[in-house]
């Protein structure tokens, strides 16, 4: 018994497939059957995480100069309390 996989996705104009999954593995060296349908896929952008960090990171920056003394103690204390992954400083 053949086994048929199907994948859904869009060609870019060099002929690279682009599937519409990020987990799509498609096998190479493979006979396949291509159907093509007429509405044409509008291509989605795919969320870029180093994009969203430094966007992170510049609005905590820009935060950074209205902060008063109380309010990094409370930061300091707030670490210490939750332990919510802000970096800790180790002098050597």
């Amino acid at each position: 018994m053949e086994l048929i996989q199907t994948y859904q996705g869009y060609f870019l104009e060099d002929g690279r497939f682009i599937p519409d999954s990020l987990l799509a593995k498609i096998p190479v060296k493979r006979r396949a059957i291509v159907n093509i349908l007429d509405d044409e896929v509008i291509e989605q952008t795919r969320p870029n995480k180093v994009d969203d960090i430094k966007k992170i990171l510049a609005a905590a920056q820009a935060s950074e100069d209205g902060l008063t003394n109380a309010d990094w103690n409370e930061m300091n204390n707030l670490r210490s309390r939750t332990n919510t992954g802000l970096s800790r400083t180790v002098s050597l």
